[in-house]
């Protein structure tokens, strides 16, 4: 049922069917396109709320019966013919559960429209459904939430990317504000309402019980979310710091030019750096790589795929378009790492920080979440200061959700990096 209201309210016909052949509403062998135009004349009235006159007044719209005798003939012929092919040829019934439970909503539903004559039950129940989908962690809401997180038209279940702006618009919707398709009555699965809520309630509400869905939903997807958009920042941000970090070549003198070659690269050195085992198995002892930073680099941050450029350009404009420029450019990974942040990087593989075995430590991750928070807070408070605010608002059990989320995110990271560094040739 709550299926059956996210497509009724996102005027998903198509779907719809499929939710009333699921309620036994519908024979698993209806006619479809027969079904689909008639369900579209019924329901979208429906939808629009007012009760039973404002119905009418649609349904004359639909069926083109204006005020003059001729169209009102043609548009109740159309209506009679239309209500004779339900009755003959779409095989519905009512299961008893479903004939109770409209009854009641059908009497909740007088009683408000008593106090709201343009009261639409659908479009104020929807953020109730929301708050269902993040909530419910059974089978077939999981199912739902995927589909208005990852679908991207009408009847298309999702199979690509999460919809950043859908899940921004969820959250809305389960707080109540809920966008509207332009000049109708019907939900927009795509539109984040102007007047939506803060970051600061967006947060709490994911860290919070009525999140568990959700959460559930997200945990891979962040996963691949952050392993890609890190390689970004990492292969970005540490090319623009190596430049920094290179000294400039010596000026040429007259008649005799460029005398003395130039410094080579740093990134194309090559230092005896500390790595985990061959076999990847962090129990093993660590062993001694002879490699250039470079190659240091590509292994441990791979090349985006043209998939995965796709992806990340798509997250950098959906954090342009809600969060700003700034954090646009921080997504794409621009101006992220500092000379500093590459000092500590290069000092970290000399000391043989990467074949350390307590990496995979709660330890360990803690201590890179705060050398994140450290990099982060150095000329990039104009627009993360919000972020720094909300996670300070969260209350003791938000926040321990959070750091914990956060520590196996980091501690995940670590272990795919260790996985991909684990194939570089050893000296032994």
């Amino acid at each position: 049922m709550i299926s059956a209201v996210i497509h009724l309210a996102n005027k998903d016909y198509a779907s719809l069917v499929d939710d009333f052949m699921d309620l036994a509403i519908l024979p698993p062998d209806s006619d479809r396109a027969t079904i689909i135009p008639l369900m579209d004349k019924a329901l979208s009235p429906y939808v629009k709320g007012g009760g039973a006159k404002k119905y009418e007044a649609e349904l004359r719209k639909i069926y083109g019966m204006k005020e003059d005798m001729s169209s009102q003939v043609g548009g109740f012929q159309a209506m009679t013919q239309d209500a004779l092919t339900v009755l003959n040829d779409v095989p519905f019934s009512i299961p008893p559960y479903f004939a109770i439970l409209g009854r009641a909503i059908v009497t909740l539903e007088g009683i408000a429209l008593t106090g709201d004559p343009n009261y639409g039950l659908i479009m104020e129940a929807y953020p109730f459904i929301a708050r269902q989908l993040l909530r419910d962690d059974r089978p077939e809401i999981q199912m739902a939430l995927q589909e208005v997180l990852y679908s991207t038209k009408s009847g298309e279940k999702g199979s690509g990317a999460l919809k950043l702006n859908r899940l921004l618009a969820l959250l809305n919707n389960a707080a109540g504000s809920v966008g509207k398709q332009e000049g109708t009555a019907f939900v927009d699965l795509d539109s984040v309402p102007e007047d939506g809520i803060t970051l600061e309630t967006g947060l709490k509400f994911l860290m919070s019980d009525d999140s568990e869905s959700l959460r559930v939903l997200l945990e891979p997807e962040v996963d691949n979310m952050v392993d890609i958009l890190s390689r970004q920042i990492i292969r970005m941000g540490f090319s623009e710091a190596i430049v920094s970090l290179t000294p400039p070549r010596p000026p040429a003198l007259p008649f005799l030019g460029n005398i003395v070659p130039p410094s080579p690269k740093l990134d194309e050195v090559p230092l005896p750096i500390l790595l985990p085992s061959k076999s990847g198995n962090i129990s093993d002892p660590p062993t001694l790589g002879f490699l250039t930073l470079k190659e240091l680099v590509e292994t441990a941050a791979p090349k985006l795929t043209r998939e995965e450029e796709i992806y990340a350009l798509s997250l950098s404009d959906a954090s342009g378009e809600f969060f700003g420029p700034e954090m646009a450019r921080f997504v794409r990974g621009e101006s992220f790492l500092s000379v500093q942040s590459a000092q500590m990087f290069l000092k970290a593989a000399q000391q043989g920080s990467f074949g350390q075995s307590s990496l995979l430590s709660s330890s360990a991750s803690r201590q890179v979440l705060n050398g994140l928070s450290s990099i982060l807070g150095t000329g990039n408070q104009s627009y993360l200061s919000n972020f720094y605010d909300a996670i300070d608002r969260l209350d003791s059990k938000e926040r321990a959700r959070f750091d914990m989320i956060s520590t196996e995110i980091i501690a995940r990271r670590i272990r795919r990096v260790i996985e991909r560094l684990s194939d570089l040739k050893r000296i032994f």
